[in-house]
């Protein structure tokens, strides 16, 4: 297993040398080290100070800036800090302060990156981004896409194009939608907006090892077929939030080519696998989507509102979305619609991308090839901690640094091993221990660790691990003692 040596080589090489910078503006907007001794991982505000502040109206002249600063402090004080390392809850990433001052300096210039006349500089470097990301993806040079605000966006959009490319008008009361069982709640979302109903998506079980059944997805289009049905999307999920399972990608994508549909892959957290030198071959198959979306503000370290939408083939997003106006005529040619608000939804576009193009630039691949292997291995010494406890079970495979696992000693009650997995999380966020929270996974209660935190230690991860059974344990006797 890693030592801490292995996550303060990772922050040498570009995490340490904005730490001056970084620690300046700290200071200036009320940000706290994030010592765990310092910050609590979840800190929420009295009944009485939301009345007061839900009650608050801006100032009529205007208040001293540092008495708003302090206000500020609070404010933002009041939240769950998934930065904190012993934050092992959602997906979404401790973010590298070299993020956080690229998306500074995006907002300081505050570009429009949706016409290349207003933001040529951006816009030339969203299309290298988009290029680059799609190459890795194993993506044909034909393929393109642009910078969203993050997964539901991109679901959105992909569904869209998808509908516009595949079915007549006439046709679509007729459609059917694949996806599993495991796949993200955005994409039944998507489906609604655009006018596809509940009854029209069909829910494919998980194998054993929470994927994507294809034999029963290939049944479900055979069946859906001799009923009348048009079936014409299916969405695979490349690292679900759940278990971070990756269905059979190979195997969903012969299935779409066979039956002529379109395939989507939800590669909001496990796509940045393809940015591992030693992890990539997990995602095999990626490269046979017709659309993939990715948050690099998830496993690749960026703040919220990065996300990415790309597609096989760039010039299938304009049938759905290119537009112009007379206003538009000096900044877009007609027969040449390159401008980027022709191949998304949004008209009003910030350079979602330069945060990410700043953070490679300073770090570059091999750093965050190690912070994104971090995971795998913090993972691997969470499950090797939790097998060596007698009391406890492993409830899924651990796939892309995510740990499902629950107390469960033989011979007691189902429901009360819930009940006890379930005071588990609440007693360690209680005491600043750890922020976990449970999942249900095969009927039962669970408790899930994400273990992306490239400044999480090895210490770190021994001493929750014997936190976790200490509660259990004490809750169980507890337990024992009230049937006596």
């Amino acid at each position: 297993m890693p030592h801490r040596n292995s996550v303060e080589r990772v922050d040498s090489h570009g995490m340490n040398q904005f730490t001056n910078v970084f620690q300046k503006l700290s200071e200036r907007v009320g940000y706290h080290s994030l010592s765990p001794e310092t910050v609590k991982i979840a800190n929420y505000p009295s009944e009485e100070w939301l009345s007061e502040t839900e009650r608050h109206i801006p100032s009529s002249h205007g208040r001293p800036l540092e008495d708003v600063l302090r206000d500020a402090d609070e404010i933002f004080s009041y939240r769950i800090s998934t930065m904190h390392p012993q934050f092992f809850a959602f997906i979404p990433s401790p973010v590298s302060p070299v993020s956080w001052l690229g998306d500074s300096l995006t907002a300081a210039y505050n570009t429009y990156a949706g016409s290349l006349e207003s933001g040529s500089g951006v816009c030339a470097v969203e299309r290298s981004m988009i290029a680059w990301i799609a190459e890795r993806f194993g993506l044909p040079r034909s393929a393109g896409g642009q910078f969203v605000s993050g997964a539901s966006m991109a679901t959105l959009t992909a569904v869209t194009v998808a509908r516009d490319q595949r079915l007549k008008v006439e046709l679509r009361h007729k459609v059917t939608v694949y996806m599993s069982e495991d796949a993200h709640f955005c994409i039944t979302k998507a489906l609604r907006i655009v006018g596809l109903q509940d009854f029209q998506v069909q829910t494919i079980r998980c194998d054993s090892k929470y994927r994507m059944d294809t034999d029963r997805l290939r049944r479900a289009i055979s069946n859906d077929i001799a009923d009348g049905c048009k079936p014409f999307l299916v969405v695979a999920t490349c690292g679900t939030t759940n278990t971070g399972a990756i269905d059979p990608l190979n195997e969903i994508a012969d299935t779409a080519n066979e039956y002529g549909l379109w395939m989507h892959v939800d590669a909001a957290y496990g796509g940045s696998a393809a940015f591992s030198s030693t992890h990539r071959s997990l995602v095999s198959g990626l490269g046979r989507a017709d659309s993939i979306a990715w948050d690099p503000h998830k496993w690749l370290f960026q703040t919220y509102g990065c996300g990415t939408i790309v597609f096989r083939e760039k010039s299938h997003p304009l049938g759905s979305f290119a537009s112009t106006a007379h206003f538009c005529r000096d900044v877009e040619g007609e027969k040449d619609p390159k401008n980027p608000w022709n191949y998304g939804i949004e008209l009003t576009r910030p350079a979602r991308h330069m945060r990410l193009w700043f953070s490679l630039q300073v770090l570059g691949m091999d750093t965050i090839d190690q912070m994104i292997g971090r995971g795998f291995e913090l993972s691997a010494l969470v499950e090797g901690e939790i097998k060596k406890l007698p009391d406890w079970v492993l409830l899924a495979p651990t796939s892309l640094a995510i740990v499902n696992f629950r107390f469960a000693p033989h011979g007691v009650d189902e429901r009360l091993l819930d009940q006890i997995n379930t005071h588990v999380a609440k007693d360690l966020i209680a005491g600043n221990v750890a922020y976990i929270l449970t999942t249900r996974l095969g009927g039962v209660v669970g408790l899930r660790m994400c273990t992306i935190n490239p400044r999480t230690t090895d210490d770190d991860i021994r001493r929750v691990v014997r936190a976790l059974d200490c509660s259990a344990q004490a809750a169980y006797g507890e337990l024992d003692r009230d049937r006596m």
